[in-house]
């Protein structure tokens, strides 16, 4: 799709459904909005330790089993190397895009120090590809070759459930709600806004490729893996779809998009970001709760305790709440991971497209 005609959707969504635009942008200090966006993981991670040290009955978790596998304690779920590898796409993919929402609104200080954007660029996507192989190597000496590869080539879902496309196929149901969620978040964040301004067409063209990545990245694994449409029916996958809407939203998609406001205030030395809502970032978190809602109606009926596994800790079975508390940890390193990333595309797209306004 070329660059003109994907600014004249963005700019036809932000006019046609104009009325339900705020009046009013917020600004608030870069520092100030890394903090509140770390915060919300910081705080889904406490209340999640809380229950399960209630539900548990002790304050010191980490030596304790607390994975509905029933065998991975708290600290075997932070670093679950292996699992992180088959999450290794879903990640790359919210990161790009939030990048792109980002990069699409185009509102960006002309100041910035070009080598500073490619300095940034090399040493956080070493950090990522760095942090890739560690993992890599952990998990085949935690887990065993056969286990890691089974995760890395997406053909286990779980404990003693193999499949092709194992955990992707799996995320497929979050991963278009995240999405759209994370694209329209992104378009909010504008690091420069005035009648003056002029947008650089460079890195919307940037956003563009980031788009273009992410459907490529979706649509190529999708394609080796392909179970047939009836498979995304099944229940046991919507439910745990609805559970990573219920974890990345909260945790690693504001860590991705305050990996990129750091990755602005260096290059550029912004101090601030606007929170500037557009009909467009209202219509794509729109359509996210709107196939949340389809995914919840599918489930109305189902018995999710009885779909998950029941630990010998827990033979009757588990709470969803405690299924939630627990399943946020097992995406540590995830969280760990999305930042530096998201933060590297994001300075590579302002190296080699933000110098061109428009």
């Amino acid at each position: 799709m070329p660059v003109p005609l994907i600014q004249t959707v963005f700019v036809l969504l932000d006019r046609l459904l104009g009325s339900i635009e705020p009046a009013t942008a917020m600004r608030i200090g870069i520092a100030k909005a890394v903090a509140m966006l770390v915060c919300l993981p910081l705080a889904y991670g406490v209340l999640a330790y809380t229950y399960l040290a209630m539900w548990h009955r002790r304050v010191w978790l980490f030596e304790t089993i607390v994975h509905e596998n029933g065998r991975l304690t708290l600290l075997g779920s932070l670093f679950y190397f292996d699992h992180f590898l088959g999450a290794v796409p879903m990640i790359a993919l919210f990161a790009l895009l939030t990048v792109a929402g980002v990069a699409l609104r185009g509102n960006i200080s002309r100041d910035f120090s070009v080598s500073r954007a490619r300095f940034a660029a090399l040493v956080l996507l070493a950090f990522s590809a760095s942090f890739f192989v560690l993992a890599f190597a952990a998990s085949i000496s935690t887990a065993g070759w056969q286990r890691t590869a089974d995760y890395f080539f997406q053909r286990i879902e779980r404990d003693n459930v193999m499949s092709s496309g194992g955990n992707w196929n799996q995320f497929q149901l979050s991963n278009f709600p995240i999405g759209l969620g994370a694209l329209g978040i992104g378009y909010a964040t504008v690091f420069a806004l005035g009648p003056d301004l002029k947008r650089s067409a460079g890195l919307i063209r940037g956003g563009l490729v980031c788009i273009i990545m992410a459907a490529a990245l979706s649509a190529g694994i999708t394609a080796f893996t392909w179970p047939g449409w009836a498979a995304f029916l099944n229940p046991r996958w919507v439910a745990h779809g609805i559970r990573e809407i219920a974890t990345f939203p909260l945790t690693g998609v504001p860590i991705a998009l305050g990996g990129i406001l750091l990755t602005e205030r260096y290059l550029s030395g912004a101090k601030t970001v606007t929170v500037n809502i557009k009909a467009t970032t209202v219509f794509l978190t729109g359509m996210a709760i709107a196939i949340l809602i389809g995914e919840l109606i599918l489930l109305r009926h189902a018995d999710i305790g009885g779909m998950a596994q029941k630990p010998a800790f827990a033979p009757q079975g588990l709470s969803i709440a405690y299924l939630l508390s627990a399943h946020v940890f097992e995406h540590f390193l995830d969280f760990l991971f999305i930042g530096g990333l998201s933060g590297g595309i994001y300075a590579s797209v302002r190296s080699l497209t933000a110098a061109s306004f428009g």
